[in-house]
Order: C-alpha cells, then sequence, then structure tokens
C-alpha cells in the first residue's frame, strides 16, 4: 500500500495542468459569477443592457467622458478607471468593459498563485510525488486568491479595481522574480492593469520590488527595482499629475476623522488584529459579507488558523534555513501587523495627524485594503507547508487538502450568495433622458456645462442599494460632486465649493449664477419633497429659473445669467 501511495503515475504527469486550469476556471465562474451574468446578459441579440451598481462601483451602461473622467474638475477620485470606461463605452459598454477585466484578471490571478508555489517551493525534484505536491499546492493557493474575505468584503463595497489588483498580486509576484523577457512583458501588462486605480498600482509595484528581491545577485535586484519604481513611476502620472495641476498637493489634504472611521474593523472573537490576518477587517460593517457575520466567530478564526499555521511553517523553515521567498514573507507580516497597530488609539492619532498635515496621505487612511499585500506571502508559506504533507501519500494529500479547503471555505461559508447585491440590474431610463436632455442643452451654448445635483450628497438608493449617483458617470460636461462622505453619521471631506453652493441653495440664497452654475438637477418631483431634506429655500430659488424638462422623478433648471 506505502508503494502504491508514494510511486508516481503517468496520469498524474498529464492531467494536473489541464485539471489546474478547469479548477481556476470553476472558482473565477463561482467567485465571480455576477459579471459572468452582466456578459450573459449582453450576449444575446436585443438582450437587456444591465448595469452593475453597488457603493462604490457604478458602472452604468453607458458612461460620458465628463471632467470628472478626466480630473479636468476636482481631485481625480476615480481616474483612472473611469477615464477607460468612458473613453470604451461608445465601442463596449462599461459593464462588459468590467466583467471581462475582472473574470480574465480572477483567472490569471489564480494561475499564477499556483505558478508561485512551483517556482518558490516546486524545485526539489522532477518526481511525480514533488510534481503531486506542487499541483495541489496550486490549486489550493488559487482557492486562498480568489475565496477570501477580502474579496468579498472589498466587492461589496463596490471596490472592484482594488480587487482586480489584489487577485493579480500572486501573478505579479511569480513574473517580477522569474525575470526572464517574456515575464517582464507579463509584469508591465500586470501593472498596466492594476494602474486602473491608484491603490492597485501601489499594490502591484511593491509586491513586484518586493518580489524581485528573491534571489539573483545583489546588482541584479537593484535594477530591478529600479525598473520596476520606475515604470510604477510612469503609470501613476495620469492622477499624480492632474491632482498637482487641477487641485493642488494641498487639496489632498482630509479631515482627521478619518483615520478612526477608516480604521480597520474588529471581528468577533478575533479583534482587529485576527480580522487582518484573515484577510478581512474592512471598515465598513455593512460590507461584511452575511454569511460571515452569522457564523462569527467560527469564519473569522478560520482565517486566523491559516495565519497561525503560516506563521509555524515560517518559523520552522526559517530554522532550517529552508525559508524561500523570505521578502514576500516579510511583506506579508507587515501588511498585517501596520493596519492593525493603525487601528489602535494611537495610531488613529498618528494617522489623523498625517492626514491632515501631509498631502496625499488620504490615500492610505482605509489601511485594511493593503492587507492583501499579505496574499502572496501566505501562498509561499501555506505551499511550504503542504507540498512535504501532500508528498506524504495520496491520503494525506487528500486529508490535508481537505483541511486547507475547509478554512477556505468556512471563512466565508456561502461567497456566491453573499455576492448577490452584486448581480446586475437594470438602471432606469429615465437617466439616459436626463443625460440626452443636458447634452442638448450643452451643444446648443457651445459651453462646457456645469451642472449641480440635488439633494445634497453623492449617494443615492438606487432600488434597495445604495451607490454613488449614477448620474456623475452619465452626465456630459461638469457634473459637481459634492464628494463628501457620511461614515456613521460623521461628515468626512468635500469639496467646499460645492458644499457652499448646496447649503446656500438649500437657505435658499440664491448664487448660482455667481458661482458659474449652468444647470441644476432636482430628484424626487422638482422642488417637492426629497426624503426629509428640506426643500423650501432651494424651492424658493429655482423658481426664479427656467424649468427646462420634468420627468416626474427628475426636474432640469436653466439657471439665469
Amino acid at each position: 500500500m506505502t508503494t502504491q501511495d508514494q510511486s508516481p503515475s503517468r496520469p498524474l504527469t498529464v492531467r494536473p495542468p489541464l485539471l489546474l486550469h478547469l479548477w481556476c476556471a470553476l472558482l473565477v465562474g463561482i467567485v465571480f459569477w455576477p459579471f459572468l451574468s452582466t456578459l450573459f446578459s449582453y450576449a444575446g441579440p436585443g438582450s437587456a443592457t444591465p448595469s452593475l451598481i453597488l457603493r462604490d462601483m457604478v458602472v452604468p451602461h453607458s458612461m460620458a467622458l465628463n471632467d470628472l473622467a478626466t480630473a479636468r474638475d476636482g481631485l481625480p477620485r476615480a481616474v483612472p478607471q473611469d477615464t477607460v470606461l468612458a473613453w470604451l463605452s461608445p465601442l463596449c459598454p462599461p459593464p462588459v468593459t468590467v466583467s471581462v477585466l475582472m473574470l480574465a484578471g480572477g483567472y490569471v490571478g489564480a494561475l499564477g498563485a499556483a505558478a508561485l508555489v512551483r517556482q518558490v517551493v516546486g524545485r526539489d525534484g522532477d518526481s511525480g510525488d514533488s510534481r503531486r505536491g506542487a499541483w495541489v499546492a496550486g490549486a489550493l493557493a488559487a482557492a486562498v486568491t480568489l475565496w477570501n474575505p477580502y474579496v468579498a468584503e472589498r466587492l461589496l463595497q463596490g471596490h472592484w479595481s482594488v480587487v482586480l489588483a489584489g487577485v493579480l498580486l500572486p501573478a505579479v509576484a511569480v513574473s517580477a522574480m522569474r525575470r526572464s523577457p517574456a515575464s517582464l512583458v507579463a509584469l508591465v501588462v500586470l501593472l498596466l492593469v492594476s494602474a486602473l486605480t491608484p491603490t492597485g498600482l501601489i499594490l502591484a509595484t511593491l509586491t513586484a520590488a518586493v518580489a524581485a528581491l528573491v534571489g539573483a545577485a545583489p546588482r541584479r535586484r537593484v535594477f530591478t527595482v529600479v525598473c520596476i519604481g520606475t515604470v510604477g513611476t510612469v503609470l501613476s502620472l495620469p492622477w499624480v499629475i492632474p491632482t498637482l495641476v487641477t487641485a493642488g498637493a494641498d487639496a489632498t489634504r482630509t479631515d482627521a476623522a478619518g483615520a478612526a472611521l477608516f480604521a480597520a474593523g474588529a471581528e468577533p472573537g478575533v479583534g482587529a488584529l485576527g480580522a487582518l490576518a484573515g484577510l478581512g477587517g474592512i471598515w465598513n460593517a455593512d460590507a461584511i459579507p452575511a454569511s460571515r457575520e452569522a457564523l462569527a466567530p467560527v469564519s473569522t478564526g478560520a482565517g486566523v488558523v491559516l495565519a497561525l499555521a503560516a506563521v509555524v511553517a515560517a518559523v520552522l523553515l526559517s530554522r532550517r534555513g529552508r525559508l524561500r521567498g523570505a521578502p514576500l514573507v516579510w511583506l506579508a507580516l507587515a501588511s498585517v501587523v501596520v493596519p492593525a497597530l493603525m487601528s489602535t488609539a494611537p495610531g488613529i492619532t498618528v494617522t489623523g495627524w498625517f492626514l491632515e498635515y501631509v498631502p496625499g496621505a488620504g490615500l492610505v487612511r482605509d489601511s485594511q485594503k493593503f492587507v492583501v499585500l499579505a496574499l502572496p506571502g501566505l501562498i509561499v508559506l501555506l505551499a511550504s507547508a503542504v507540498t512535504p504533507v501532500v508528498q506524504a501519500g495520496r491520503r494525506t494529500a487528500a486529508a490535508c487538502s481537505t483541511a486547507v479547503l475547509a478554512l477556505v471555505w468556512v471563512a466565508v461559508p456561502v461567497l456566491p450568495r453573499d455576492l448577490a447585491d452584486l448581480a446586475p440590474v437594470q438602471l432606469d431610463g429615465v437617466y439616459e433622458e436626463l443625460a440626452d436632455q443636458v447634452t442638448t442643452w450643452q451643444d446648443d451654448h457651445g459651453i462646457t456645462t456645469r451642472t449641480l445635483l440635488w439633494p445634497p450628497g453623492n449617494y443615492r438608493m438606487i432600488g434597495d442599494r445604495p451607490a454613488l449617483d449614477p448620474a456623475l458617470k452619465m452626465l456630459p460636461g461638469r457634473p459637481l460632486d459634492p464628494g463628501y462622505l457620511i461614515v456613521d453619521g460623521a461628515l468626512v471631506d468635500g469639496d467646499p465649493d460645492t458644499v457652499a453652493a448646496l447649503n446656500e441653495l438649500a437657505s435658499g440664497e440664491d448664487t448660482l449664477a455667481d458661482r458659474g452654475i449652468d444647470l441644476v438637477v432636482v430628484e424626487d418631483g422638482g422642488a417637492g419633497g426629497n426624503g426629509g431634506v428640506d426643500t423650501r429655500g432651494m424651492a424658493d430659488v429655482l423658481r426664479e429659473h427656467d424649468e427646462l424638462w420634468s420627468s416626474g422623478r427628475w426636474t432640469l433648471y436653466a439657471v439665469d445669467r
């Protein structure tokens, strides 16, 4: 029996690569099913044209290349991702573009995780046992990459481009480590895709730079890191230049209160450190998967068990001098510990000071989003622990694989169902009518239209989903985004000029023309009720201006000069 368990078999040398591809494709289809559903919706002739709408993810079926998308007005909050989506919008509906990116990115990321395993721990021979250990560990790494709290929480928050960059990190790491011409080209492509969002570019560039420190001669390491840093700097220009030219560095300083509001959240039974170790801990409680909450502390503890197994593996391998990929392991440790420290009282104080006085510090106030940097190091350590166990025999391999998969699964027990709110929805056709009306007015007057949206705030309820106002993505010209957030009842940030214009309008002070506003869009029945918002002052002001169009839900006013 022992001989049979340990002897290589020919099918294992042929089938695992194909099975691995099928496994990765299956994982992508299950986890990212809302994006697959979106593609199916657009596939047939005369099919529906749904949108992807949830919190910060607002991807309508058509987008305007307006001043928000190109960062010609205010801070580049969604640049360059909205620039790319709006530019491609006439050729390819934005939901299709996003869905293709997510599905392809998930597949490449899962395969990259398996490749990272083979690169770091799969080089101990060419026996059947070694190959079996590498393939099984690779399949587990693919599962860890796609099925985890970080993916679920960030998708529920609407951060699709951050998730895209996060799942690509194992592929980024292995490309930087291989250093062949083909892998370096792949690395540039991966950095380019990750650069759709500033956070994604930071994640990918930092991972690539750290992975480049693995192996190779010191001079080659330095040269590779410098090249990676140069590419990362160039790819950051689409949002750095607009920030400096349009808004100025001082505009990137933000409210110190954001340090506490966006700190990593503690989870039942494990606290903030345990939540981060399990790749969870998002600040927004509404974005935590329902199944993870319902099964806590079992679900939250599962991630801690995996993290502890990785730590034990790191200690044992380090003592034996067999720890490979050490820079990635140290990066993983830092990406968990630093956000945990930032969530403590002293950490919040220090972070608040940086937010208030250091330009650009707001980019890191949501520190939990950087915990995904732990993914490549976690994969390396788990693979290092799993591979020798798998090589001990098929029964042992099955038991080990089952245990790891069970821990991965329990962390988010019904992840696909948890992502039901991400399913594509049909956006009210009146949004398109509104965009057409604004476009017509803008073309008739030959100017870039400045449009103010009422009621105040940039969040709306789309059906039963909270989301950024789709009008900000669909209206041409310069729709004015107030830019503030309300977190736990506290007001954070905000564009001072737009906020002032809204306050003046609410108080009945007509400064619209003085502030260069051309159009005002009022939602929910013109000058009537607005969900509890006092509209008396607004109604008095707009009564003196021309009503251009009304749908019953929206009314469009032109400001008299």
